[in-house]
C-alpha cells in the first residue's frame, strides 16, 4: 500500500475525514482557470496558489486534471497538464463527461478542489463530486468568485452541517502536510 500523507488542518474537521489519504487515491482539479476568466476575476494571485499546488502535487505523483469549458483558452502556465484536461458544457466538470469513471478507474477517491469562480463552477462541481462520495477539500486561496462577498458565501456553505459538502483549507496547510517528505506515514 502506498504511504500515505499527514492529514491537512482545514475547516470544520482534519482532511481528509478518516485520515487515510496518498498520491495514488487522490487528484488536484483544477476548474476553470481561462485566460478571460483569471482576467475578468482578477484572479492572478490565486493561479500563482494554484499553480504552486499542482507543481507539488505532480511533483509526488498526485494526478493533476485540468477543466476547460468549450473552447476556451486555458493559461498557459497549464501547458504540461493539458493532456490530463476534461471537456465540459456548463459550470460542473462531471456534466456530460467522463471524469468521475476516470477517476474511479484510477482508484482516486479524495480531491483538493481549485478554482474559477467559487460561486459557480468550483461549488457545482465540488457538490456533484460530493454526492458521487468524493471526499472533497476547498483551496480557498487558489480559488475566487465574483465578488468577495460570494467567495467567502461559498466557502461557508462548504462546510455548513459539519462539512456537508466537504472541508476548507489555505494552501498553506497543504502544504505544511505534503513539502516535508519525512513527514509520510508507511502503511
Amino acid at each position: 500500500m502506498p504511504d500515505t500523507f499527514p492529514t491537512i488542518a482545514a475547516n470544520p474537521y482534519a482532511w481528509p475525514f478518516d485520515g487515510q489519504w496518498n498520491a495514488a487515491d487522490t487528484a488536484l482539479l483544477l476548474l476553470g482557470f481561462h485566460e478571460s476568466t483569471v482576467r475578468n476575476v482578477g484572479a492572478q494571485s490565486e493561479l500563482a496558489v494554484a499553480m504552486g499546488l499542482a507543481d507539488l502535487a505532480h511533483s509526488l505523483g498526485i494526478a493533476v486534471v485540468v477543466s476547460q469549458r468549450g473552447a476556451e483558452a486555458l493559461v498557459s502556465d497549464l501547458a504540461l497538464y493539458r493532456s490530463k484536461a476534461v471537456q465540459h458544457r456548463g459550470d460542473n466538470a462531471f456534466f456530460g463527461t467522463q471524469l468521475e469513471a476516470d477517476l474511479r478507474q484510477r482508484g482516486i477517491r479524495n480531491l483538493l478542489i481549485a478554482g474559477l469562480p467559487t460561486d459557480g463552477l468550483v461549488h457545482a462541481t465540488q457538490r456533484n463530486a460530493n454526492d458521487m462520495g468524493f471526499e472533497c477539500l476547498l483551496v480557498a486561496d487558489a480559488s475566487k468568485a465574483t465578488s468577495p462577498a460570494r467567495h467567502t458565501a461559498q466557502l461557508r456553505m462548504t462546510t455548513f452541517g459539519n462539512g456537508l459538502f466537504g472541508a476548507v483549507a489555505d494552501s498553506a496547510a497543504i502544504h505544511a502536510a505534503l513539502a516535508p517528505q519525512g513527514n509520510l506515514h508507511h502503511a
